[in-house]
């Protein structure tokens, strides 16, 4: 199923929190940024214990020994990829934590597959090519995403001097094109098939953040930000929606609940990979670029960096999106 509705709220929440974020941190501290979210999911425990009811049947088992490996594993091999950032690749501060993340999730599979009564995410799933081609997609796609929204407003501040609340405010215009156009791309899917959507999206990434590697210290919002953000923009309207219907499609229904979740999992753990890396690429450019590592000029060197990066990351995309399947049930 083609989750419109998912797509809009995703693209409105963004629009929301970058705008709400900058009003936080600019009329109060960074810390609201992470402060606000107490109250947030507080409610929204309650809302679940109140609303939410079971499907009549027998429960399930918890997967507990493959909800700790996996979690423990993500972690320590992204907390390890970050260490980068201060360590040397050989450094035991850096392979220690990577290790044994690999580890963890190596276990993690061993569990999955031989022990678990109930895993929570069953191999089995990726013998439909639909369903391992995506969610490869998306771990990419994540990148594409930290090097939209959180490395263009880290330049918008750093190198434009724009406040947190004005760079917020400078990202709604690309939050309202991604809205506007993945509710159109639901729309074309079944016309088009899934890999025309992606490759005019990829098309647009390429452009896009091939425009923004191009800003420095002296660029203009209008020409060096606004122009490529939305072109960006209408490249994750293309691309999302139809990775999450590709990720969905040709499941059984038992599993629909699974494949979903497993696609936002891929997605949020690809940007999170993707932010370690582009982060200590970033430090490491703008550390090499001038003596004063924290100058505008450095930064900028930095981030052209990461946007050129994306570039490559959207390049790999397209070229795995020739894998899918033209068509699928929708």
């Amino acid at each position: 199923m083609i989750p419109r509705g998912a797509c809009a709220c995703r693209g409105v929440g963004g629009m929301v929190g970058a705008v709400a974020g900058g009003v936080l941190t600019t009329g109060l501290s960074w810390r609201w940024v992470f402060l606000i979210n107490v109250p947030i999911g507080a409610s929204l425990i309650a809302v679940a214990v109140t609303s939410l009811t079971a499907r009549p049947g027998r429960r399930e088992a918890l997967d507990l020994a493959g909800a700790i490996t996996g979690t423990a594993g993500l972690a320590a091999l992204i907390y390890g990829v970050m260490r980068t950032a201060d360590h040397a690749w050989g450094s035991a501060r850096v392979l220690v934590p990577v290790v044994a993340g690999v580890l963890l999730l190596a276990i993690f599979l061993v569990v999955e597959k031989r022990f678990a009564t109930a895993p929570m995410m069953p191999l089995r799933l990726f013998s439909n090519r639909s369903v391992a081609v995506s969610n490869a997609m998306l771990f990419l796609f994540g990148g594409i995403a930290i090097a939209m929204w959180f490395f263009t407003s880290l330049f918008m501040q750093n190198v434009l001097g724009y406040s947190a609340l004005d760079a917020g405010l400078g990202q709604t215009p690309a939050a309202v094109m991604f809205v506007v156009v993945a509710r159109f791309a639901a729309g074309w899917l079944p016309k088009t098939g899934v890999r025309l959507l992606m490759l005019a999206g990829c098309a647009c990434f390429v452009a896009g953040f091939g425009w923004l590697s191009q800003a420095g210290v002296g660029s203009h919002y209008v020409a060096s930000v606004l122009g490529p953000t939305l072109l960006v923009a209408i490249g994750i309207g293309l691309v999302f929606p139809t990775l999450m219907a590709s990720a969905t499609a040709d499941v059984e229904p038992r599993d629909a609940g699974i494949i979903g979740g497993l696609a936002n999992t891929a997605s949020q753990v690809g940007g999170s990979m993707a932010l370690a890396v582009f982060a200590t690429a970033a430090a490491a450019r703008a550390a090499s670029h001038s003596s004063n590592s924290s100058s505008p000029e450095a930064l900028a060197s930095g981030y052209e960096l990461v946007f050129g990066l994306a570039v490559g990351v959207a390049l790999a995309i397209a070229l795995v999106s020739v894998l899918l399947p033209r068509r699928q049930r929708s």
